[in-house]
């Protein structure tokens, strides 16, 4: 049995590119535009967000997030511990947020001034967004009667802060790499994986050491991804207005 695709008129195709849904790619085929993707991938990880808050909150200590968390804490490898702190140490939300501002100077100095505020912003963005999330979904931290924790936090534990920081400076530098460096040679390329293994690890590393559940990481990643989304949507909206212009 044959599966029939679904065919839109012609008329209706039209009407959706000048709407701005639909690109042309190069073999002629129709496209989600790039705004409009950015669009959806900012709403659908936000209502997944929105979803896990909700879980968290008549849920605040689960099963699953025991069973993760003893699955990866029964390596004990020195090696391991020695990443695993070097990692979340170096990748800190205060580590960011300091880490912004040389950043931003360096945009701006190179004229890349739109760059420069939008790092600004997003950073300094994701410390509000924490500190409401906390408050409101108020989780308590993993506690060292039933895990391994290695530091004892004081702050709410849902979502980690390391990783939606993460996901946000490290997301926005590979966002720069796509939109100016796009042909570098070989040994740019494998420095610039360096941030792709931070956001990649950042998460597994703040559950190995008993800081947060794996749902807080979770909820780390999917509110720092639908962020990053729109800061990029925002970001283009404002360069095609010449907002912040360089020269």
């Amino acid at each position: 049995m044959r599966t029939k695709l679904l065919v839109f008129p012609p008329e209706t195709l039209r009407a959706a590119m000048r709407e701005g849904w639909l690109d042309i790619s190069s073999s002629g085929k129709y496209t989600l535009s790039t705004d409009r993707s950015l669009l959806v991938a900012s709403v659908a990880q936000g209502v997944l967000f929105g979803l896990l808050c909700w879980w968290v909150r008549l849920h605040p200590v689960s099963a699953i997030d025991f069973t993760i968390t003893r699955t990866l804490q029964k390596t004990r490898s020195p090696l391991v511990r020695g990443a695993t702190f070097v990692l979340s140490y170096t990748n800190a939300h205060p580590v960011m947020n300091v880490l912004s501002i040389p950043l931003a100077a360096f945009l701006w100095r190179m004229h890349l001034r739109l760059e420069a505020a939008t790092v600004l912003v997003a950073v300094a963005a994701t410390n509000l967004f924490r500190q409401i999330v906390q408050r409101v979904v108020n989780r308590p931290r993993p506690s060292p009667l039933f895990v391994r924790v290695h530091h004892k936090a004081h702050r709410q534990s849902f979502p980690s802060g390391h990783v939606l920081s993460s996901v946000t400076l490290w997301g926005w530098l590979l966002v720069l790499r796509s939109l100016f460096l796009k042909e570098i040679p070989l040994w740019q390329k494998l420095l610039f994986s360096i941030p792709v293994l931070f956001i990649a690890t950042i998460g597994p590393t703040r559950i190995y050491m008993g800081e947060h559940w794996a749902t807080d990481v979770l909820g780390g990643y999917l509110l720092g991804g639908s962020w990053l989304s729109l800061t990029f949507l925002l970001y283009r909206t404002l360069k095609k207005r010449g907002i912040l212009a360089s020269g």
